[in-house]
């Protein structure tokens, strides 16, 4: 049976500060909605596509206000802070998945006041012009991080071995990975009783695979 990593698929999040997307739509729909997180594609076209979403808020009222490039076709279930709707998305990073690239996303993806995060799944090849169309939107102003749901994704599975995930999950686990840092591998040796020499070269080879296995250079 092929595997995921037999048919050259890949997986990546890419994260975008809510600075450094100010200029695209997105940015002002943090105002109204806490949390825009993107369940499922429904349909693509060349305008862009439309998609399951749940609007987390703090009044109700914003569902019915009008968005730039974010259109709310319907409100399938409601409570007193968060809905599940079907809407239509026509932004820049919209089109991005409106052509023929092999690349989409999957969960999470979501939009809070902290800026995106985009979990995808696609071929390498997909990913370089991906790469490329970001790098034009919001230049160097998104990065490619290893989140604790990127070492859970089957596809990794079989790439690292028990030791290196199980010390990558509690260096994630423990803000190593964050900006800025909040442990050292010092912290996460002490935390596992192991020499920090150890979690260096688990860390070092984990990261390397993962960053093989996405490699969109």
């Amino acid at each position: 049976m092929q595997t995921s990593n037999d048919l050259g698929l890949r997986y990546m999040q890419i994260h975008i500060s809510l600075e450094s997307g100010k200029n695209l739509p997105g940015s002002k729909w943090v105002s109204s909605f806490t949390k825009v997180e993107f369940l499922s594609i429904i349909e693509r076209t060349n305008q862009g596509f439309t998609c399951f979403a749940l609007l987390n808020f703090d009044n109700p009222e914003v569902l019915s206000q009008s968005y730039e490039k974010l259109e709310i076709i319907e409100v399938i279930s409601i409570n007193f802070n968060s809905a599940l709707v079907k809407i239509f998305l026509t932004g820049p990073i919209a089109g991005l998945f409106s052509n023929d690239l092999a690349c989409w996303w999957v969960s999470p993806t979501h939009l809070t006041d902290n800026g995106m995060v985009l979990s995808l799944h696609g071929n390498k090849e997909s990913f370089k012009i991906l790469k490329n169309n970001f790098s034009e939107l919001v230049g160097d102003g998104f990065s490619v991080k290893i989140g604790r749901e990127t070492i859970k994704r089957p596809i990794l599975s079989e790439i690292l071995n028990a030791k290196q995930k199980f010390v990558l999950d509690k260096a994630i686990g423990m803000g190593y990975y964050n900006r800025p840092r909040e442990c050292t591998q010092r912290d996460i040796a002490s935390t596992l009783n192991l020499k920090q020499s150890t979690v260096c070269e688990h860390l070092q080879i984990a990261e390397s695979k993962i960053f093989n296995l996405i490699d969109v250079r």
